[in-house]
């Protein structure tokens, strides 16, 4: 199992509540820390029950759920741990205000009548210290920029913390004005992303369940003149594989990074399903051309697939893949 520093310095709070390590722990009962009704976010961090978790998983024995996250998503190698060490501080909170969503996307595994955490003042009232010295904060959802908590965080984070680094993820689907503008405007975001799962506005809109693609597409440049560093998710899978190319170069064309994630869950709409001649051909297609791209987000979004598709065995793969590594690890690793 590969090291994971998120223990060291963060905690994730769920929309119910329960506070756990990370989000990939969400709703194992087994892995709850405490809850933000009950106990300040200095009290968890310093609790018996986070302090046992730190210490088996740097054991390396941090149980089923984590070595089966680390193998499936590679989840230990997120980029934004470069903030982490082990001095043991709390540095970061990764907060799910709602779970409530203006859209109903087919792959969605949210859990949506688990929410009401943040109505607590308890937690308003009693985390001015963890506030005042936490370096980074990424909202999730649902759709976190709705949420009527998020207006409310910010303005509390500026005025003790300023400085404090923000990330989001957002599906973009609303009207830009007020206090979402406010908002953004007034967080120090260092990234926000926003997902958009196809250039095409039915594959969009059949994703993206109630969304508009319009709206989502234009709001993506609005945001940018608010923020300049715009990442653009793509959950790829059964009915937009074949975009990933093309939304690569879409973002790199518009000064957007990009983020490809390997659907896996519901398997209902993962690759898993395609036929091995469709995949092997595909899977080929995106390699030779990242010989030339020399993306550094499509070089680990093809490293995750290989991890978990039964084609990495097929041995014109294998040579592609040697091929990848040997252009590509150089740079990357």
């Amino acid at each position: 199992m590969g090291h994971c520093s998120l223990s060291n310095n963060q905690l994730y709070i769920h929309s119910s509540g329960e506070v756990y390590t990370c989000s990939f722990l969400q709703n194992k009962p087994e892995h709850v820390l405490g809850h933000i009704g009950k106990e300040s976010l200095q009290e968890i961090w310093n609790s018996r029950s986070r302090l046992d978790f730190l210490e088996s998983h740097n054991k390396g024995n941090p149980g089923h759920y984590c070595q089966k996250h680390q193998q499936d998503f590679l989840c230990h190698k997120i980029s934004n741990q470069r903030y982490f060490n082990e001095d043991g501080n709390l540095k970061r909170l990764d907060i799910m205000l709602d779970s409530a969503c203006n859209l109903k996307c087919i792959m969605c595994t949210n859990i949506y009548d688990r929410t009401g955490g943040l109505k607590s003042e308890f937690f308003w009232l009693n985390n001015k210290e963890v506030f005042s010295s936490i370096q980074e904060i990424e909202l999730v959802g649902g759709e976190p920029l709705i949420s009527p908590y998020f207006p409310r965080l910010v303005n509390l984070v500026h005025d003790l913390n300023p400085q404090c680094r923000w990330f989001a993820t957002t599906n973009a689907h609303f009207d830009l004005k007020g206090e979402i503008v406010s908002s953004l405007l007034k967080a120090n975001f260092e990234s926000l992303s926003i997902s958009i799962d196809s250039l095409k506005k039915s594959v969009f809109e059949k994703i993206r369940v109630r969304s508009t693609f319009e709206k989502v597409y234009e709001n993506v440049f609005a945001i940018k003149r608010l923020i300049s560093n715009i990442q653009i998710n793509t959950v790829v899978q059964l009915d937009n594989f074949e975009e990933l190319i093309p939304i690569y170069r879409w973002t790199q064309e518009h000064d957007l990074r990009f983020y490809p994630i390997l659907l896996q869950y519901p398997d209902t709409y993962s690759l898993k399903h395609l036929d091995d001649r469709i995949k092997k051909k595909w899977i080929m297609g995106v390699m030779e051309e990242n010989e030339d791209l020399k993306s550094k987000d499509i070089f680990f979004f093809i490293k995750k697939f290989l991890a978990v598709d039964s084609v990495r065995t097929d041995p014109e793969i294998k040579m592609s893949y040697l091929r990848q590594l040997e252009i590509l690890g150089k740079l990357y690793g």
